[in-house]
C-alpha cells in the first residue's frame, strides 16, 4: 500500500472518529457554534498527526492503528478538561 493510500485512511479514520464522538456528545458545552466542525477538524489532525509518528515509529504495519488511539484520545481530552474544570470551580 502506497503512503497516500495510508495518509488517506489516516484522514477518513480521523474524521470517523469526530463524528462519533459528536454522536457520543463529547463536544464541550463551551464550543457553541460550529464546535461540530471543530470537534471534526481535531479528529482528521490528530489522526494525520498520530499516522505520521506511528509511521516513523512503529512502520508501515501499525501506522494505521497509531492514528486511530491518537485520534480517540485526542477527541476525549476536551470533554476531559471542561469535566475537570466544572469539577474545580464547584469545589470552590
Amino acid at each position: 500500500m502506497s503512503t497516500s493510500y495510508l495518509v488517506l485512511t489516516w484522514a477518513l479514520l480521523g474524521v470517523l472518529a469526530g463524528a462519533l464522538a459528536l454522536a457520543a456528545r463529547l463536544k464541550p458545552a463551551a464550543w457553541t457554534r460550529r464546535g461540530w466542525l471543530w470537534l471534526l477538524a481535531l479528529g482528521l489532525g490528530a489522526s494525520l498527526l498520530g499516522g505520521l509518528l506511528g509511521f516513523w515509529l512503529l512502520g508501515r504495519l501499525f501506522s494505521t492503528a497509531a492514528s486511530l488511539w491518537t485520534a480517540v484520545l485526542v477527541l476525549c481530552l476536551p470533554r476531559l478538561a471542561g469535566t475537570l474544570r466544572a469539577r474545580g470551580a464547584s469545589r470552590q
